[in-house]
């Protein structure tokens, strides 16, 4: 009996210290983004979709400069962009500009998912999401599951996955209600440097 006791509370010690690793990595994760100047990348973007027999490819590039301004631009298939200033988000395609209405709902989630995505500033809200650390290697992969119904009707799951070596964001997978996957890779970044490039 004595033995069985010993062993439930090693198993106690054991969970309860991965718990508090994966509060101390969502803190450093968390830190590493909100100390981030700027950030511009390039990315690639892959979309499966069950109606499709092969997926959809786009590139493009993206910057961010703190504390919330963020231009994320594609120029292949096709030019189109969305900056994000402050509250105000605007969509620029064919050369036409449209100012989205940020009191929506479905505007205000994807300005933060696309915020969160590429930076991982604002991401651990366990108010919002369920979150799960793990240990994948050279990264430190977040499995995040939407609590509240508007991120439900848009995505089963969303899975963030960090450089160690630098805590940065590296890529995303967004797994959709209904399936559907979209995983955006980010590549050539670079932290903190000159942000003209960015206009």
């Amino acid at each position: 009996m004595k033995k069985l006791f010993l062993i439930i509370i090693a198993l106690v010690a054991s969970i309860t210290s991965f718990a508090q690793s994966n509060d101390e990595i969502m803190a450093k994760l968390t830190q590493a983004a909100a100390s981030m100047k700027s950030m511009q990348c390039n990315f690639t973007q892959n979309k499966t979709m069950s109606m499709l027999a092969e997926p959809t490819i786009s590139k493009g590039r993206m910057c961010y400069v703190a504390p919330d301004k963020m231009k994320w631009e594609y120029t292949d298939p096709y030019p189109f962009a969305i900056n994000v200033d402050g509250e105000k988000m605007t969509k620029i395609a064919d050369g036409k500009e449209e100012i989205l209405d940020t009191k929506n709902r479905m505007y205000q989630g994807m300005m933060k998912i696309i915020m969160s995505s590429a930076t991982g500033k604002n991401l651990f809200d366990k108010s919002a999401f369920d979150v799960t650390i793990s240990d994948d290697g050279n990264f430190w992969r977040a499995d995040m599951k939407p609590k509240k119904s508007d991120l439900k009707r848009m995505f089963s799951t969303m899975t963030f996955y960090f450089e160690k070596k630098r805590d940065i964001i590296n890529k995303v997978v967004l797994t959709e209600a209904n399936g559907d996957n979209t995983t955006i890779q980010f590549t050539d970044i670079i932290l903190n440097a000159n942000t003209e490039s960015c206009k």
